[in-house]
């Protein structure tokens, strides 16, 4: 009986072991590849693969933004991701990623950080510092939809010591996966940042502007200057992928399902050479001049015949790289590096004003090129209001007789009161506008620009205030209401140097094509036509030569092996004067004009130390080999 049962239970025990061996053979053999690939779906994450976005080029086509290669952080979400180990994760990466960079805007009132600290479960192992960013983070994956098939970015471009550390101690970074997306790179530093502008994670209220565009909560957006004003263009096409790992969330390999396609380069009229060059003239220029206050300018280089933008370069400025981690300083500092004052500081033009009033004044015959004037120190055509002439101010002497050439070379106050009295202020604004004053010019930045005021009556009667008959004569020496911008100031030199034909001024000169071909180039583009005729023109211009070669700017271009015309200009303002100086070259066959402002700069005649740096670097001959060949030139 005994060895009956015995025998029955090892029948039993044998068929087991045959039926598990045969569950076995199928599982791992013979259908070993299809439980395989389900267990690897069930671990699979989806990822959005970013595309390149399309590189900005100087005029000759050398990359001033490109792409490179960089390790981005994502925090994925598990089915075990619960609070505590969110923490954990979020604070091991804190310490790991040294190069994290917080771009978020946490409200620092003591009981809302206690509120979150509750929220997100942050207890007192954290220090109070740490709880502050991760509460920050939690915040912001929370703001943009972490989830499952919602990975967070936690880090972009971290260095690659960072990153094996995360690899080498995965234990402590579940749910972490490194992925290799495309970076911006900037070969010249922060050269034109003001002009390229940056791009940033999408906020709330531009995603709610673009989500028809196949924007989600985590993608990139171009911020401000050609990165978002061109950024349909510039934007790739994202692709999708997904990450297999393990039970533990640790990430095994990366698939790309749906290759990413990069976006179209765009092309600028900027010149790289021209560029740097006036960065490092103003620079430098403000720096001989914070003695005195000088501590912002902004300069503009334009081609005469097209507008195209050379350079134009805003200080101070800002390093692109550490945006983010510098934000919170660059905000509050005072002197606004984050201001482009190229196209959006308005400064009063002072005596650069000047030829268009000689120019509106000829041109309406109200004066004569020959006629002369008498500078008596003193105007006294009014019997309540006697404004003097610079020169009298200072030493008690006059210019005497001048006629408008000379009154330009010498800035003479009293000659343009009379001019601009005979003139009206409503001949003068009707200049003005010509010149393209009082109105935005249309470039590409066109969220950024700002379009300055004309001084007169219209303008006073929206403040509430009254017009006198006194003020027209402080509006003909550029001292008035009017306002411009440095752009606006070198455009109106342009018109005036090449003849009366305003042009747009434009950064964009062409954009590739989807096939990868140069598109067509953006052609000059004429607004104004303002007649001159030719005797007016050289009686202006002469007396704008005349400043180089006798006047307030003939220290600045001694000895330049270029011939140039300027005009200087000192404004007053409530903080002390603005040092302006406008310049076109060569003097005798114009082909670029120069706007520069140094703000607390003292004078004119110093501002025009930027200048002449600025001239000698357009004209310059530089080896084709070197990557330009002199565009003023060719």
């Amino acid at each position: 009986m005994n060895n009956g049962r015995y025998t029955f239970f090892k029948s039993v025990f044998a068929i087991l072991l045959f039926v598990i061996a045969v569950r076995l053979y199928s599982l791992q053999i013979t259908n070993g590849s299809y439980y395989r690939e389900r267990s690897e779906n069930r671990t699979r994450k989806v990822i959005e693969l970013q595309a390149p976005r399309g590189e900005i080029l100087d005029r000759y086509g050398r990359s001033i933004v490109k792409n490179r290669t960089g390790y981005s952080v994502y925090i994925q979400k598990s089915a075990d991701s619960d609070s505590e180990k969110l923490n954990s994760t979020i604070s091991n990466l804190l310490t790991a990623v040294k190069s994290y960079q917080r771009t978020d805007s946490m409200l620092s009132e003591e009981t809302q950080m206690k509120e979150l600290f509750k929220k997100y479960k942050l207890g007192n192992s954290f220090t109070q510092e740490k709880k502050t960013a991760i509460a920050a983070i939690r915040q912001d994956m929370e703001k943009r939809g972490f989830s499952m098939s919602s990975p967070y970015l936690f880090a972009e471009d971290v260095p690659l010591e960072e990153i094996s550390v995360i690899k080498e101690q995965n234990s402590v970074f579940p749910d972490v996966t490194v992925i290799m997306q495309p970076v911006r790179e900037y070969p010249y530093g922060s050269m034109g940042v003001h002009i390229l502008g940056r791009v940033g994670k999408i906020s709330d209220k531009e995603y709610k502007e673009n989500k028809d565009n196949n924007y989600t909560i985590n993608s990139y957006i171009g911020k401000d200057g050609i990165e978002k004003y061109m950024e349909s263009f510039l934007r790739g096409e994202n692709g999708s992928g997904s990450m297999e790992q393990t039970a533990s969330g640790y990430g095994i390999k990366q698939n790309t399902e749906k290759e990413p396609v990069a976006g179209r380069s765009v092309t600028l009229t900027i010149d790289i050479d021209i560029q740097l060059a006036a960065e490092k003239a103003l620079r430098e220029t403000i720096s001989s001049l914070r003695s005195i206050g000088a501590n912002a300018g902004s300069v503009v280089v334009l081609d005469v015949n097209s507008s195209d933008i050379l350079a134009m370069a805003s200080y101070p400025s800002y390093n692109i790289s550490t945006f983010s981690h510098d934000y919170l300083d660059l905000i509050e500092n005072r002197a606004k590096p984050l201001f482009n004052r190229a196209i959006a500081g308005t400064y009063t033009p002072a005596s650069t004003f000047k030829m268009l009033v000689a120019t509106a004044a000829l041109e309406s015959g109200v004066i004569m090129p020959d006629e002369r004037i008498l500078d008596t120190g003193k105007y006294t055509y009014f019997d309540d209001y006697q404004p003097s002439c610079w020169i009298y101010r200072q030493s008690g002497a006059t210019h005497g007789y001048e006629n408008v050439s000379e009154a330009i070379r010498d800035s003479c106050n009293v000659f343009f009161y009379e001019t601009g009295r005979r003139l009206t202020i409503e001949k003068i604004d009707e200049y003005a506008s010509d010149f393209g004053f009082g109105k935005k010019t249309g470039i590409e930045l066109t969220d950024e620009e700002r379009s300055g005021v004309i001084a007169g009556p219209g303008d006073r009667e929206s403040k509430g205030e009254i017009w006198y008959p006194g003020d027209t004569c402080q509006a003909a020496i550029g001292q008035s209401d009017t306002l411009v911008t440095p752009l606006q100031l070198a455009n109106y030199i342009a018109a005036l140097s090449n003849g009366g034909t305003r042009y747009k001024p434009h950064l964009i000169k062409s954009v590739m094509k989807t096939d990868g071909t140069i598109g067509n180039e953006s052609r000059a583009e004429v607004v104004e036509k303002i007649k001159i005729h030719e005797e007016n023109y050289n009686a202006v211009t002469e007396g704008m030569r005349m400043v180089v070669t006798e006047g307030t700017a003939r220290e600045a271009f001694k000895d330049c092996s270029t011939p140039v015309a300027a005009k200087t200009g000192s404004a007053q303002t409530g903080s002390g004067t603005n040092g302006i100086c406008v310049a076109y070259a060569p003097y005798d066959k114009p082909q670029i004009a120069i706007a520069c402002v140094i703000e607390k700069g003292g004078s004119g005649a110093e501002t025009a130390n930027a200048v002449r740096k600025i001239v000698d670097s357009c004209f310059e001959a530089l080896p084709e080999e070197q990557g330009r060949i002199n565009t003023l030139l060719r």
